[in-house]
């Protein structure tokens, strides 16, 4: 509220504040705001759905493979860190902190995902390295197909099956690239943030607490609350949209990228444990032992039918009359209570 004594600053003020409060209503910042934090919440979840799997892949090779055969393991530890090295070429192009912890080609070759020959293949698509993740599918594809000739499948028929959540692989990658490079733009952005600060900036001259001769005010302050609460209910949900327009990001609410990659490297390796059966697995040591469990073989298990308590296991025969006498007690107490009951009703109808 102005309080002065210049009565020409003090109209010139409420015109001011009177023309901000016609046209502050006619802002559309409720529906900027609800298009835009509705597109990206959208896309948000798009991306996260997105996300590929590496752990069905490997599972399902894992059973696919013949145990007694050398050459199996090598080909499923190859198959295992093509589907790993694909993952992390695919989200380093879109977040920032694996980009970071694995920045060029050298460095996945130092930390194991990548042989020196593959990565002098990939250096010669320097210019088109978002694709990298792509080729390397292709390799596990073609590896699919030469696992088969080799015969390490058990049935060449599962080596068919098993390019089916390759294909899914790849597709999921493909759809993480596809939003990575159709980002939103940063014109709606702008529109949006500047839509809001109009807002603010109008409701702030608009809500002034003014003295007009028709206005007949009952409280008075020099801050008007209501309209700042709306103005940062306004505010937070831009910064909402804002935030959710790159979910990879290094802030804390964004996707944990690089736990989800170590979280994938270590599953991948739990699986191949599994597969090799070593000292870790207690597969066939629990077969072993089934009958000192408590599901034994079909020959050793003992069925027997619960016990039924009865009357005489609940009571002894001391507390028997006892009983009898309680309940005869009870009967004769009720039958007084329902004939008194009985009397007084009549007696109230004569």
């Amino acid at each position: 509220m102005i309080r002065g004594t210049k009565t020409f600053e003090n109209r010139t003020f409420e015109k001011i504040a009177l023309c901000c409060a016609k046209y502050a209503d006619s802002i559309p910042v409720v529906l900027f705001l609800g298009f835009f934090t509705g597109t990206v919440m959208q896309r948000w979840w798009a991306v996260y759905a997105a996300i590929p799997g590496t752990g069905k892949i490997i599972t399902l090779a894992t059973f696919y493979m013949q145990r007694n055969n050398p050459q199996a393991s090598k080909w499923l530890r190859t198959l295992t860190r093509y589907l790993i090295l694909a993952w992390m070429m695919c989200m380093r192009t879109t977040c920032r902190p694996l980009r970071n912890k694995y920045p060029t080609l050298e460095s996945m070759q130092r930390a194991g995902f990548l042989l020196k020959h593959e990565a002098e293949i990939l250096s010669l698509e320097q210019e088109e390295s978002h694709k990298w993740s792509l080729r390397v599918i292709n390799w596990a594809l073609i590896l699919v197909r030469q696992g088969r000739e080799d015969g390490y499948f058990e049935n060449p028929s599962d080596a068919t099956r098993l390019l089916d959540p390759i294909v899914a692989f790849k597709k999921s990658c493909s759809v993480v690239l596809k939003y990575q490079i159709t980002a939103i733009p940063l014109s709606f952005v702008q529109a949006v943030t500047l839509t809001v600060q109009i807002f603010g900036l109008v409701s702030l001259m608009g809500k002034q607490f003014v003295d007009f001769p028709t206005k007949l005010l009952v409280i008075d302050c020099y801050l008007p609350i209501l309209p700042a609460m709306q103005y940062l209910a306004y505010l937070s949900w831009l910064k909402l949209g804002e935030v959710a327009v790159n979910p990879f990001g290094e802030d804390d609410d964004d996707f944990d990228i690089v736990g989800l990659f170590e979280n994938h490297v270590g599953l991948a390796g739990d699986l191949l444990q599994l597969f090799e059966l070593d000292h870790k697995n207690p597969v066939k040591e629990s077969l072993e032992q089934i009958n000192c469990t408590l599901f034994k073989l079909e020959g050793n298990i003992t069925t027997k039918s619960p016990e039924v308590p009865t009357v005489e296991a609940i009571h002894t025969a001391e507390e028997i009359p006892f009983m009898v006498l309680n309940n005869f007690v009870l009967f004769i107490v009720i039958t007084a209570s329902h004939l008194g009951c009985r009397l007084n009703i009549d007696l109230a109808n004569l």
